[in-house]
């Protein structure tokens, strides 16, 4: 990895307004890359209570999509 190309995880919770009353809350990781500092991509992945096979490798696939662009630099 290059220091022009970082690809950072967060944390994060998506809000979502149901109706005039309700929002919903839904964790998940963001797996953002950026370049020169500044964000040029964002991919959030929800994360449930109880993750399934296909969560875990959508998950693997983002994170190898992002750090294969982080050696690009290299």
């Amino acid at each position: 990895m290059c220091a022009d190309r970082v690809v950072q995880l967060n944390w994060e919770s998506r809000q979502v307004a149901v109706d005039d009353r309700a929002v919903l809350s839904y964790p998940g990781i963001a797996v953002v890359r950026r370049r020169h500092g500044e964000v040029v991509d964002r991919t959030w992945l929800p994360v449930g209570e109880e993750p399934t096979f296909a969560d875990d490798e959508a998950l693997i696939a983002a994170l190898h999509a992002a750090w294969r662009w982080s050696r690009h630099a290299a």
